[in-house]
């Protein structure tokens, strides 16, 4: 009997071995995750909402593209060139000549933020008819205006657009650019006025406020996120309109990612049945 459970045991060992050699010759591939990346021109929430437009997005790392020459109407916000990119773990949008509340007329979806506005509008003309103007306009904005802001407005440029009826933009903004590369980010903006009246621009380190918290307008530059599922957004300007009332976004972009296939993982299929060629004697 001896010699049958011998014949029996190196069988089972041939099968063990055979089995063991399909496990590395089998594989199965891993998964990639894709995040996409993406960028928009502007987008606005609250009671005058917009829709982030232009908006283009790159899914498969393809670059992508588009660009608007107006905004859909709306009372808020004027703007003449927009353009979007987005490719692999890339964005960017470029905004050019931007008004926010043209004429310094606000809607009438924004009501709520009259009494600031025309508290500043109102006390503008008798100012500038002051027999001291200067010293006047500077009291009727100081009201209203972080002193930063308003030591640097020009009372005499200010008086004679209001009185030759030319009220301008409460905001203005030549240039907005804001770009990411993987987790990088950067924003260049240009000639930001208010009123019609240049305002400083600092350095742009993250979260830079470019007009300071204020019962009207504050404005943050910079700002940089990393996002739940991975990817990194960059956002040119916010501009807060009353304290959360109204917030519009003017230049975003995200940069998504694809990481590379994961290594073949081994596989182990069925095992196959092994014949041997020992001798079986009873």
């Amino acid at each position: 009997m001896r010699p049958r459970a011998l014949a029996g045991a190196g069988a089972t060992a041939l099968g063990a071995v055979t089995a063991i050699a399909a496990l590395v010759i089998g594989t199965t591939a891993g998964h990639a995750e894709t995040v996409p990346s993406s960028a928009y021109g502007i987008a606005a929430e609250g009671p005058v909402p917009i829709e982030p437009m232009p908006y283009v997005e790159s899914t498969d790392g393809s670059r992508q593209e588009n660009s608007a020459f107006t905004l859909p109407e709306n009372p808020l916000v004027s703007l003449e060139v927009a353009k979007v990119v987005a490719e692999e773990e890339a964005a960017s949008a470029e905004l050019l000549n931007l008004g926010l509340v043209p004429g310094a007329e606000l809607p009438e979806q924004l009501s709520s933020l009259d009494e600031p506005l025309q508290q500043l509008m109102s006390g503008l003309e008798p100012a500038c008819q002051a027999d001291n103007p200067a010293a006047a306009v500077n009291e009727a904005i100081g009201d209203v205006l972080p002193g930063q802001i308003v030591d640097q407005l020009d009372p005499e440029q200010l008086c004679a657009s209001i009185t030759a009826g030319e009220t301008p933009a409460l905001v203005s903004i030549e240039l907005v650019k804001v770009a990411c590369d993987a987790t990088s980010g950067s924003v260049e903006i240009a000639n930001v006025a208010m009123l019609g009246q240049q305002v400083q621009i600092p350095p742009l380190e993250e979260e830079t406020p470019i007009l300071p918290e204020n019962p009207l307008v504050t404005i943050t530059a910079n700002k940089q996120t990393t996002n739940d599922d991975g990817s990194f957004t960059v956002v040119g300007l916010e501009i807060d309109l009353g304290d959360g009332t109204e917030v519009i976004t003017l230049g975003s972009a995200t940069c998504g990612f694809s990481e590379p296939d994961e290594p073949e993982k081994p596989t182990a299929p069925p095992p196959t049945p092994v014949t041997t060629g020992l001798p079986v004697t009873g």
